[in-house]
């Protein structure tokens, strides 16, 4: 099964960059209301309306959001800790448990969107 998720933005570039250099993702389609992001079976839609380019404008972490997307990572935390701090990102220490056989790690985009990390092989 494909997934996807959307989110809605006050800067399509500035998300879409932030996106595509940390999960290795390929911008599919742009209009500038909208920009597709791809990888592997998973879809990014980012979509800038009036509406969240005004409810986004003050930078803070959204913690207390319904949601918070997983990302499966098998590379070093250090080194998606990098990619995610040079785009604006932050992340949070590692939790110390694991869940499915993998280390968990939440953290936020260049926007205070909070996701969570999970660190492993699938090997």
């Amino acid at each position: 099964m494909k997934t996807g998720l959307v989110i809605y933005t006050s800067s399509i570039e500035k998300l879409a960059t932030f996106y595509a250099h940390v999960f290795d993702m390929q911008m599919i389609e742009s209009d500038g209301s909208y920009a597709l992001l791809v990888g592997g079976d998973f879809e990014l839609v980012l979509l800038e309306t009036e509406v969240s380019k005004k409810g986004l404008s003050a930078f803070e972490a959204r913690e207390n959001t319904a949601l918070k997307p997983t990302f499966f990572v098998n590379t070093p935390l250090e080194f998606i800790e990098e990619k995610i701090k040079a785009k604006g990102g932050v992340v949070f220490s590692p939790k110390n448990w694991t869940f499915g056989g993998r280390q968990v790690c939440d953290a936020h985009d260049c926007e205070g969107n909070i996701f969570q990390l999970r660190i492993g092989n699938d090997g």
